[in-house]
């Protein structure tokens, strides 16, 4: 059980990372990562060895995600201290950080599964087949989603007031 305990470390890089889009407010992403630690400490003896940890992590992060929005409700939004921030800073005026702010906020604005599959393959930059393996799904569901993401971001991009941000995600 010791191995799997430091196995796990390894993996909460791209744990806090996945928590992050799947939460979208990095207290709660930072709760959801300790759950899922817990989580997978708690039930190390459920691992079966020699299958892929990361997968198993995720699939714990991802059930208590859904166990999470289940029982708050999708409608309520756990309270973000740094949107409060946000909202009393001055907005900076360097086009690249416009530009960065407006690709973020048109992700965010994707449903769950297709943001966590760009931020994959664009980001991160794993090829669709280890996505596919990582969520189990065929590699044709990845790029479909990939390809719907790309063109609701370049859509959002391209709206009024976007145009100085427009930027091509092709990939």
């Amino acid at each position: 059980m010791n191995e799997v305990a430091q196995r796990i470390e390894e993996h909460v890089p791209s744990l806090q990372r996945y928590a992050l889009a799947l939460c979208r407010n990095a207290a709660a992403a930072d709760d959801l990562v300790q759950e899922c630690v817990v989580r997978g400490l708690t039930k190390a003896h459920l691992y079966q060895s020699g299958t892929n940890l990361r997968a198993w992590l995720f699939t714990i992060m991802h059930n208590l995600h859904v166990s999470d929005l289940r029982r708050n409700g999708k409608w309520k939004q756990p309270a973000d201290p740094d949107a409060a921030l946000d909202n009393l800073s001055v907005s900076a005026s360097q086009p690249a950080t416009v530009m960065l702010r407006a690709v973020s906020r048109a992700m965010m604005a994707l449903p769950d599964l297709q943001r966590v599959i760009l931020y994959c393959v664009g980001v991160e930059g794993k090829s669709y087949e280890e996505v596919s393996r990582e969520f189990g799904i065929p590699v044709g569901t990845v790029k479909s989603r990939c390809f719907r993401a790309r063109e609701a971001v370049q859509k959002r991009l391209s709206e009024p007031g976007m145009s100085e941000t427009r930027l091509s995600l092709v990939g």
